[in-house]
């Protein structure tokens, strides 16, 4: 195993639990707009902080600092090691020659890096004053999660992350300040702001007004396949099943401009599948359907063209062009039992388990086993039918788990509150929006533009609450 464990375990949920996208590129459903167990509601309203009345001043319990002591940073009664800093920078080093990038000087890397730290120490700090709290049950879940998702064992993980010359307990710290950080950013982000019809209409019109300037333009990357003219449906299910692998790879952090390199027979493979900077009427247009509904960085599902299967991700994008009239959605079923307790959870976990295995080997069907065990009534009926619903309508942790299923597979049982969800992927396509759907997608463009800059303040403000001092600035 190399040395960027890490910077994959660690450091992109850190920095996305401190820094947040506002972006109106992926329009969404906003959550709690449809039917269904999986859709999610607000949650309870960050407290206000009161008007700040001085700056703050040095805890009383802080250990003194002095750079002998290898002090980076005193973040309320914390500290940031040096040593802890330069592990952070070596993974940010890492990260970045992974994705290709670029990064500052050594002298501006430091600083973007410690401030970073700073927020987070002081960040988990207000989250834990306000009462929130992570439970060690919630770590050793969140370790086993890591473990898992590097094939690894509990203990494999942590030699390999005692190796890279992290602390065990420093590391389990480092978690629990994720979660804080990402339920406080969680719970300030539910709590949607009000958007009037008029403000929709002005943005919808803005967007369409958008269409007679000068048109989009999109910098992608593809990873592709073909699949001959005559080719068999066993041939098609060969290359099909290669593709699965080289998604598989990228959901588990592979480079893609590295399995680009290696797997695509496509335009620009040798560049990374890098087809460059290109108007929308000079790309396919079902690259252009596909990639106007991702953030820069994202990388789309499998699409099938009538060439063969296709893997995009799109580098960069400019000019918004018209509001879309299509985005990628997915065909959804759910069995949803209630699981209040642990050996209520304990019970239903095994049964979902036993329906995936049995639905997954073909013996039963998923519709027929949600019409005889599912408990939610909305969906029960129709053999747990969710129908077409696009990216962020489910609750998040729904979403995360139908993100990582290819058409036809079953998620693991989902813990959701007092339920236990399990998902199965049908078909997922990009179809047209109805014009509901397209006015409930900028309404929560809006949300959630007004939502991260609420966040983006509560971390200014956090900070500047915080009392911090840094060393080697005296």
């Amino acid at each position: 195993m190399n040395k960027t464990l890490l910077s994959r375990t660690l450091l992109a949920a850190v920095l996305a639990s401190v820094s947040v996208c506002a972006s109106a590129q992926g329009l969404r459903l906003p959550p709690g707009a449809g039917s269904g167990s999986g859709l999610s509601a607000p949650g309870a309203a960050s407290p206000a902080m009161p008007p700040m009345a001085a700056p703050p001043a040095m805890p009383s319990n802080v250990v003194s600092a002095r750079s002998s002591d290898g002090i980076a940073a005193i973040v309320g009664n914390q500290v940031i090691t040096d040593y802890d800093l330069r592990l952070r920078i070596e993974a940010t080093r890492q990260q970045a020659q992974a994705a290709g990038a670029t990064l500052p000087s050594a002298a501006q890397l430091r600083a973007q890096v410690l401030g970073q730290m700073i927020d987070e120490l002081a960040l988990a700090q207000y989250a834990e004053q306000i009462g929130m709290n992570v439970s060690a049950d919630t770590i050793d879940r969140a370790v086993a999660q890591v473990a898992s998702n590097n094939k690894l064992t509990v203990t494999e993980l942590r030699r390999e992350i005692e190796r890279e010359g992290m602390g065990w307990t420093t590391y389990r710290d480092q978690l629990q300040r994720e979660i804080l950080i990402s339920r406080l950013r969680e719970r300030t982000m539910a709590q949607l702001p009000a958007v009037t019809e008029s403000q929709i209409d002005d943005f919808l019109a803005k967007q369409n007004a958008a269409a007679a300037s000068p048109q989009a333009q999109y910098d992608i990357a593809q990873i592709f396949l073909p699949v001959a003219q005559n080719a068999s449906a066993a041939q098609e299910a060969a290359v099909k099943q290669k593709m699965d692998a080289i998604a598989a790879q990228l959901k588990a952090g592979a480079n893609f401009a590295q399995l680009a390199k290696q797997e695509s027979q496509g335009e620009g493979a040798k560049q990374g599948g890098d087809l460059g900077m290109r108007p929308a009427d000079r790309l396919p247009t079902l690259f252009v359907e596909t990639v106007r509904n991702l953030q820069p960085g994202e990388i789309s599902p499998i699409i099938r063209s009538a060439a063969g299967f296709h893997i995009l991700k799109l580098l960069n994008a400019s000019g918004e062009g018209a509001a879309p009239t299509t985005a990628m959605q997915s065909d959804v079923r759910e069995i949803v039992l209630r699981a209040s307790t642990d050996a209520e959870r304990a019970r239903a976990r095994a049964e979902l388990d036993a329906v995936a295995q049995a639905v997954q080997s073909g013996k039963v069907k998923f519709s027929e086993k949600a019409r005889e065990l599912s408990q939610d009534p909305a969906t029960a009926a129709k053999g747990g039918d969710l129908g077409w619903v696009l990216p962020g309508q489910l609750d998040p942790v729904l979403d995360a788990a139908l993100e990582r299923l290819n058409p036809g597979d079953v998620s693991a049982p989902v813990v959701m509150g007092n339920r236990m969800v399990l998902l199965q992927l049908i078909d997922r396509a990009v179809r047209p929006l109805a014009e509901a759907q397209k006015r409930a997608l900028a309404k929560e463009v809006l949300q959630r533009q007004k939502a991260a800059q609420d966040f983006d303040e509560l971390v200014r403000d956090v900070r500047a609450r915080t009392y911090v001092h840094i060393p080697e600035n005296d």
